[in-house]
């Protein structure tokens, strides 16, 4: 009997064991689904935004006080006028220069303000309406958004230029551009590089700027009368160099250099190259 009874016991506590196990094992289970239910997955960083998502754009760093447009006041000096053609069969890039120069017409220059392209037109976003067209990028031409507004930029200090007004930020591009004389460009890109001018014309100023029919103008007026008549611009090449000066009344007040590359030639794949003489072979 005794030894009915210690076998009863042994066969109770190893029973206990076993549910003690299968116990622990459901609980484990139970974690483990539970930490894969909660479990947050990382989500692949976007290079480019997506037209559909409702993030909102972030605010243009202010880096001076932010210059209004004015659509009343009457601005009847005309300071200067400087002219550039695009080609409005390139859809994507009429597109972000039509978007650019929506931002910066009217916008009036207080006396003594500062003008900065990049605050002014604000970041080049899918959601502001930018699309891909051809940017430089070191030695080459590559697709970008936003491409095309560099025009913008340069009329704009071109014209600028002609009104005697001190520039204080301005870049060449890396590679050559028809647009504007060589020399004569003014290349901009958010976050790295921006061009800017203080007005030091001694009245407010206001910018007037309109792109039509592939022709892209650039008008500087004031409110007082300011004589640029004897302003002169003059780029020449300095053997690796293009030296743009201005003249003022017989006397050089600013001088800028410019170098450029050229494009980096297109890269054949050699297997393609192979199949297209097997063919034609």
């Amino acid at each position: 009997m005794k030894k009915i009874s210690a076998i009863f016991f042994t066969f109770v506590i190893i029973a206990g064991l076993l549910s003690g196990c299968s116990e622990t094992a459901d609980v484990n289970a139970t974690v483990s689904a539970t930490k894969k239910s909660t479990t947050t997955t990382s989500t692949t960083a976007r290079t480019t935004e997506d037209i559909n998502t409702t993030f909102k754009e972030a605010a243009t760093n202010k880096i001076y006080p932010p210059l209004n447009k004015d659509t009343q006041s009457e601005y009847p000096y005309k300071l200067s006028q400087y002219t550039t053609y695009y080609d409005i069969k390139n859809s994507t890039r009429t597109t972000n220069i039509n978007n650019a120069v929506k931002k910066l017409n009217n916008i009036k220059i207080p006396d003594g303000g500062t003008f900065s392209f990049n605050q002014t037109v604000g970041k080049r976003t899918v959601l502001a309406g930018y699309e891909e067209a051809k940017v430089v990028q070191g030695d080459e031409f590559v697709d970008g958004l936003g491409g095309g507004i560099c025009q913008v930029s340069s009329t704009v200090f071109q014209a600028a230029l002609r009104a005697n007004l001190n520039i204080t930020v301005r870049a060449c591009h890396s590679l050559e551009i028809g647009y504007v004389p060589l020399g004569a460009d003014a290349t901009v890109q958010w976050n790295s590089q921006d061009f800017q001018f203080k007005n030091n014309s001694g009245s407010d100023i206001k910018l007037s700027i309109s792109a039509e029919n592939g022709t892209l103008i650039c008008r500087v007026y004031a409110k007082k009368d300011i004589n640029t008549d004897k302003v002169s611009i003059k780029v020449a090449k300095d053997g690796k160099s293009y030296v743009l000066t201005r003249t003022v009344d017989g006397e050089v007040n600013y001088t800028t250099y410019s170098k450029y590359s050229k494009p980096k030639p297109a890269t054949t794949d050699k297997k393609e190259t192979t199949k297209k003489a097997a063919k034609k072979s």
